[in-house]
């Protein structure tokens, strides 16, 4: 699996999804089809060569009107998909008297920025838009999709990692990918979005916030679900509790396609219980797998 960035003009983490191959060996992911990302408004260009049909936007609100995507000129489907659904960051700045008011109305205490307090809420609350990410990826590999947020690390590192758990690659081979983003996310990077996340309201340490993907922070993500979602995948729970005799624990089950690609694990048993499509992991296995070549 490559983890060069690619050199998208005014991008500093813009990596094609594919490469890496699945646990079996057999296969690997195809490249050119899904893509990760940071965007900005010199990304056009290069967009095109790549034959990009689709852009999904997964930042707030807040984010998006400060730094909206400019996509004129290009024949792409751009879809807002707001993982925290504009919570975390709204048209203004929230104070903390109504950080206050909206985290006794949520449940949600947003008043922590931190990463770890980031991907707790993230897993915790929003898993229903991380698998509407997931079913629009699935709707749209086949013209070509890049999916980012601001950074493209966090929000975007999760939906990385949960692409490639439903293509059946390796933990360690995910994990190398979430992480190398620490590499490509320095100097340059932090200088050009300061202000912005300034201006977003993260406050702490902007540095480890805006630029860390630390392995140990995605491999807990990626143990809670198994600790949290593993049983229900071994019975062949989906969606509402069904259990192996449904249709949708079938699904649950046993959607490791056929030849037993994919895993059918914890990571699918959680997006489908928030709503996934069922269809999405064959449909993003047909997409997006091929024979591995012969090492």
């Amino acid at each position: 699996m490559s983890l060069e960035r690619l050199e998208i003009e005014g991008t500093f983490n813009f990596r094609d999804l594919g490469g890496a191959r699945t646990q079996s060996g057999d296969n690997a992911v195809r490249l050119g089809k899904v893509f990760r990302a940071r965007l900005t408004d010199r990304s056009r260009a290069d967009m095109r060569e790549l034959g990009i049909g689709a852009v999904v936007d997964m930042r707030d609100i807040g984010e998006r009107s400060k730094l909206p995507d400019t996509l004129d000129g290009l024949e792409v489907a751009h879809i807002e998909l707001p993982v925290f659904e504009d919570h975390f960051f709204p048209s203004r700045p929230m104070s903390v008297e109504e950080m206050r008011a909206a985290a006794e109305a949520t449940g949600m205490d947003l008043s922590d920025r931190s990463l770890e307090r980031i991907y707790d809420l993230m897993i915790t609350h929003f898993g229903h838009r991380l698998a509407a990410v997931v079913d629009t990826v699935a709707d749209h590999c086949g013209t070509g999709v890049v999916f980012h947020c601001s950074a493209g690390k966090d929000r975007t590192g999760v939906v990385g990692a949960f692409l490639l758990d439903l293509l059946g690659v390796g933990r360690e081979a995910i994990i190398d990918e979430y992480a190398i983003t620490s590499t490509h996310l320095s100097g340059g990077f932090l200088d050009s979005i300061t202000k912005n996340f300034a201006d977003a309201g993260i406050s702490g340490n902007l540095a480890a916030t805006a630029t860390a993907a630390p392995p140990e922070l995605m491999h807990e993500v990626l143990d809670r679900i198994e600790t949290d979602y593993g049983a229900a995948s071994a019975n062949g729970i989906g969606v509402g509790g069904a259990g192996k005799g449904s249709d949708t624990g079938r699904i649950a089950a046993n959607r490791a396609g056929a030849g037993g690609i994919g895993t059918g694990g914890a990571v699918e048993a959680y997006l489908l219980t928030h709503g996934m499509d069922p269809s999405t992991p064959q449909r993003l296995r047909e997409c997006l797998l091929e024979p591995a070549a012969e090492a």
